[in-house]
């Protein structure tokens, strides 16, 4: 068998993009880091270059795609073990788009689909580098949740509202919730700009709180 040399060309193109992204992620801690986003892409490619050479040796089948689209379903399953849900927010969202765009790219240097590759690898580092500071100070200013845990004593809701209503802080989206034992959790999404050190005093000072925690609204 010849060996095709433009087809080991993009296999290596491939592993340089998905390593470079994947750089990125391992450089930020994140958990699908240089060795997952690489082998994504070298896959993704690969997969393509497979579907390729076999149409060459088969002219007469039509479908030329079926299993690249089987990829972007399998990424899914990739991408979805990488999200946490916590009691707050909803963590790896992004490591999760990461995966599945480093897929694509993939996908396009195995089809030869060069220059656009490269560019949208350059958008992939633009975004999650710079565009991550502009989303920082965006959710530095939106908010931070407040876990609030105790004893219900049957009137926290009327004391907690009363309290933000004389500190003059805003608060949304709050979720309560009391067992059988009369324990108490709270959660409470307030501004992330307010006296929070002053504000954690005032809350434990409501009969039946034993302990309060905050956390930024962050990715």
């Amino acid at each position: 068998m010849e060996i095709n040399w433009e087809f080991i060309l993009r296999l290596f193109l491939a592993l340089l993009f998905g390593g470079v992204i994947g750089y990125e992620r391992e450089s930020e801690h994140k958990p699908a880091g240089l060795r997952t986003n690489l082998l994504v892409c070298l896959g993704s490619c690969l997969v393509v270059l497979f579907e390729l050479f076999y149409h060459q040796k088969n002219p007469g089948i039509s479908d030329h795609l079926r299993m690249a689209a089987q990829v972007l379903t399998g990424i899914g399953f990739l991408g979805a073990g990488t999200i946490i849900q916590t009691r707050s927010h909803v963590k790896g969202l992004t490591t999760a788009a990461t995966i599945w765009v480093t897929a694509t790219i993939g996908m396009a240097v195995g089809g030869g689909f060069y220059y656009v590759s490269g560019i949208a690898v350059i958008v992939v580092l633009l975004s999650l580098r710079f565009l991550k500071i502009i989303e920082n100070r965006l959710t530095l200013r939106s908010g931070r949740s407040l876990i609030i845990n105790g004893e219900s004593k049957g009137n926290f809701s009327e004391k907690f509202g009363e309290l933000m209503t004389r500190l003059k802080i805003p608060f949304f989206d709050i979720r309560l919730s009391v067992d059988k034992n009369s324990s108490l959790e709270a959660i409470v999404h307030i501004p992330a700009k307010v006296d929070i050190d002053l504000l954690i005093a005032e809350i434990m000072k409501i009969d039946g709180v034993h302990r309060v925690t905050t956390e930024l609204l962050l990715e």
